[in-house]
Parts: structure tokens; sequence; C-alpha cells
């Protein structure tokens, strides 16, 4: 739900609006209901859902952070050595990796990362058109910058000695 939202909310505010009133109705809740869970007076609500008023930055995030699961995390899936690298990197969320050292283990990974709650996979450019069709949660593509260019340095030093 939280991800047709958010593509209803980057389509525009009528989108929005359309997809936060078919939502509320397949929770099974009515607005009043919904107010009160996001925290916003129904007369905001109101005006959002029947595209009278656009939601502030304030009432936009009330209103997708009721459904944002609780424990999420973003998975990155990669060999072990490359997380390894990426362990001093800091981040504001919460990020779990899984090593897999070929494709079919990569594979794996990704159907383990969605079933313990992932909300997104960043993988290999390889990995992404597979895994997209493996799973229901966005999928993001890393480059670990100067890696090609120190591989390259890598093989022009070897081929020196």
């Amino acid at each position: 739900m939280l991800e047709r939202l958010v593509r209803a909310l980057l389509a525009g505010e009528k989108e929005f609006s359309l997809e936060l009133e078919r939502v509320i109705e397949e929770m099974g809740m009515d607005l009043s209901d919904f107010a009160v869970k996001c925290g916003i007076p129904y007369s905001t609500l109101y005006k959002i859902v029947r595209g009278q008023r656009s939601p502030t930055v304030r009432t936009l995030r009330r209103i997708l952070s009721v459904f944002k699961p609780e424990g999420g995390f973003i998975a990155i899936i990669a060999a072990g050595y490359i997380l390894e690298d990426a362990k001093p990197f800091k981040i504001d969320f919460p990020v779990r990796s899984y090593p897999a050292g070929n494709f079919e283990e990569a594979l794996i990974m990704a159907v383990r990362a969605e079933k313990e709650g992932a909300l997104a996979i960043v993988c290999a450019p390889v990995l992404r058109p597979t895994i997209e069709k493996m799973v229901d949660i966005p999928v993001f593509t890393m480059r670990p910058k100067g890696s090609v260019l120190r591989a390259v340095r890598q093989a022009i030093k070897s081929l020196g000695d």
C-alpha cells in the first residue's frame, strides 16, 4: 500500500487523493478512523481525499507513516568483500547485509530479505532485472565508486609484474 501511495503521489495530487481513498477503503476504515490513526484533523484528511487541499509535507509524513512497517530495513545483497567495504557506511536507517557468492545465492538472499521484512533491496545491476521479477518490493542498483578503476589498475599492475 505504501508503494502505491508513493507512486500516486509522484503522479500528481489528484492521483494521490484517489489512491488514498481506495487504500483507506481497503483497510476497512472510514476517514475519521484513519484521521485518528494518522494524528491529523478529520477536516484536513477530508479535503485532501476530495482534492480540495494539497497535503503539507508534515501531513503527508503522518499519512505515510501509517503504512511504514515496524522493523523494516534496506537489504544489501553483494559479495562478502563488498559488504565488508560498506561497513563504515553511516546512514540513519536500518540496513542488513546479505552475502552472496554467486547469482543463485543472490536470488535466494533476495527472497529471504523480503520474507524477513526488507522494505527495499540494493544489489548489483546484473541482478536487478531477475530480482525485480521475484519480489514485490523496490529494487535499486549499486555502483561502488572506484571499483572499476581499482580493478583496471590491479590488472595493469599484474601485467607489469
